[in-house]
C-alpha cells in the first residue's frame, strides 16, 4: 500500500511541475522516480524475506511448544522399563551319563551318553500393580535312560524332543488387610516343597529314583496364599479349593473331562531357635480320583526343614491313598503310594557345595489278582560348583536297590552323571 501511495504522489508531482519544469529537469526527476521505483521494490522485496522468517520462527514457537508438553527421555524410559516383559530360563545339559548294574542276578548297562535334557523359559508380564501374568514353556528331551523295575538298563539311539506348558497362570495381590496372592491357572500345587518350590533343580541332576513319582503334582487350578507374622514366628499357608484330580504325574494334561477335584492345604510355619532357622512342614488333601468321580482319594505330608550356619537338613514323609484300584486280572483293590526321604546340604565355601539324599520309597503295583509294591532305595551325592553365577556343574552318583514284592523284579545300579545347569 505504501508502494502505490508513493507512485501516486510522485505522479501528481510531475503533472503540476511539467509546464513549468524544463526538459533537463524532466529528465532528472523521471531519473529520480526510476530510483526510487528500484528501491521502493527492494524494500517490497525486503519486506516479503521477513514475512517468510516471522512465519519460520512462528512455526519453530509452535514447534517448541508442542515439544514441550510431550513426555520427557527420561519418563518415555521409565514408562518403556514399566511395560517390559521380564524373560528368564532354566537350562540342563549333560556332558556324560551312565548306569550299570543287574537286573535279576544279570548284568546290565547303557552306554557313555552327553545331552540335553530340559530348557525351561519364564515369562513375566506385570499388567498392573495387582495383576501379573506368568508363562512357562517347557521343551523337553527324553531318551527313555531313567532305569526302572521290569527293564534292562538301556538308552534310545534317537531322543525325543516334547514341548509342554509347565506353567501358566494368573497372579493377583488383593490389598490390605486381605493380603492375599491368588494363582489362577496350570500350577505347582504345595504338596511337597522340595517338588513345588523347585529345590532339587538347583541340587541334583537326576531326581532320587521312585521318589520323584511320589512327590510330583503338577494341575490346573486355584491357589490361595497369605503370610501370618506373629510375635515369635510366622506361617504361611497354602489353600487350594479346587485343583484337577491328582494324576500325580509330570505329564498331567492341563485339562479333564470330569468332576472329580481335590482340596489341599499346605502349611510351613517357621521360627529361629538357638542361632538357626526351622520350618515344620505340613499338607493334607482329598478328592476323587476317578472319571465318575465316585472314588476317594487322599494325600498328607509330614515334615522339617532345619537350617544351621552352612548345613540344611530336610525330611519329608508322605502317603497318597487311592480306593478302588483296578487290577489287570478284573477287580480293585485300594492301593497307595508312600515313603519319605531325608536330604543333607552343606556348604563348603560359597562356590562349592555337597548334597547327600536318602530315599525310601513304596509305590503300587496292578498285579493280576492284588496290588504289588515296587520298592525303590536310593542314595544321592551330588557336588553344586558354581562356574558363574546362576550356573552350576553337578557331578552325581546315584546309587538304587529296588524290588518287586513277589520278587520278579529285582534291580541294582549305580548310576553317574556329569551335569550342568543354568538359571538365566
Amino acid at each position: 500500500m505504501k508502494v502505490i501511495v508513493a507512485l501516486i504522489t510522485a505522479c501528481a508531482l510531475v503533472v503540476l511541475s511539467a509546464g513549468m519544469a524544463r526538459a533537463d529537469e524532466l529528465s532528472d526527476l523521471k531519473k529520480q522516480l526510476e530510483l526510487l521505483q528500484q528501491k521502493l521494490e527492494a524494500l517490497e522485496k525486503q519486506q516479503a524475506e521477513q514475512a517468510k522468517e516471522v512465519k519460520k520462527v512462528s512455526g519453530l514457537s509452535k514447534s517448541v511448544e508442542s515439544l514441550k508438553k510431550q513426555p520427557s527421555a527420561k519418563d518415555v524410559v521409565a514408562d518403556a522399563l514399566g511395560k517390559q516383559t521380564t524373560i528368564g530360563g532354566h537350562f540342563r545339559l549333560f556332558l556324560a551319563d551312565y548306569a550299570t548294574g543287574e537286573r535279576n542276578g544279570n548284568d546290565t548297562h547303557n552306554s557313555v551318553s552327553a545331552g540335553v535334557s530340559d530348557l525351561w523359559l519364564y515369562f513375566n508380564k506385570k499388567m498392573n500393580n495387582w495383576l501379573q501374568f506368568t508363562v512357562a514353556p517347557r521343551i523337553g528331551v527324553t531318551a527313555s535312560a531313567t532305569p526302572r523295575l521290569g527293564s534292562y538298563l538301556t538308552r534310545q539311539s534317537s531322543a525325543e524332543v516334547g514341548i509342554t506348558l509347565d506353567e501358566a497362570y494368573m497372579n493377583v495381590q488383593l490389598p490390605s488387610p486381605f493380603d492375599v496372592q491368588i494363582k489362577a491357572g496350570a500350577i505347582y500345587p504345595m504338596f511337597s516343597e522340595d517338588y513345588a518350590a523347585q529345590n532339587w533343580w538347583h541340587e541334583q541332576y537326576h531326581g532320587n529314583n521312585g521318589l520323584m513319582r511320589l512327590q510330583a503334582w503338577r494341575s490346573t487350578g486355584l491357589e490361595l496364599y497369605r503370610n501370618f507374622d506373629f510375635d515369635s514366628f510366622s506361617m504361611p499357608v497354602y489353600f487350594y479349593p479346587y485343583i484337577n484330580r491328582s494324576d500325580w504325574s509330570f505329564n498331567q494334561p492341563l485339562t479333564d473331562n470330569n468332576s472329580s477335584k481335590d482340596v489341599l492345604i499346605h502349611v510351613a510355619p517357621e521360627f529361629f531357635l538357638f542361632g538357626g532357622r526351622v520350618k515344620l512342614l505340613g499338607s493334607f488333601g482329598m478328592g476323587k480320583w476317578d472319571d465318575a468321580g465316585e472314588y476317594e482319594s487322599r494325600h498328607w505330608l509330614g515334615g522339617l526343614d532345619l537350617v544351621y550356619g552352612s548345613l540344611t537338613l530336610t525330611g519329608e514323609y508322605m502317603e497318597r491313598w487311592r480306593e478302588n484300584l483296578a487290577l489287570t486280572g478284573g477287580g480293585k483293590e485300594d492301593g497307595e503310594d508312600k515313603g519319605w526321604y531325608i536330604r543333607a546340604n552343606y556348604s563348603i565355601t560359597p562356590e562349592w557345595r555337597v548334597l547327600v539324599k536318602y530315599s525310601d520309597v513304596d509305590l503300587y503295583k496292578a498285579g493280576s489278582s492284588s496290588l504289588l509294591t515296587d520298592n525303590y532305595k536310593t542314595l544321592s551325592v551330588a557336588l553344586n560348583i558354581w562356574l558363574a553365577s546362576g550356573s552350576t556343574l553337578i557331578p552325581q552318583l546315584e546309587l538304587v536297590d529296588a524290588e518287586r514284592s513277589d520278587a520278579s523284579e529285582k534291580l541294582e545300579y549305580l548310576r553317574y552323571t556329569l551335569g550342568w545347569r543354568t538359571t538365566f
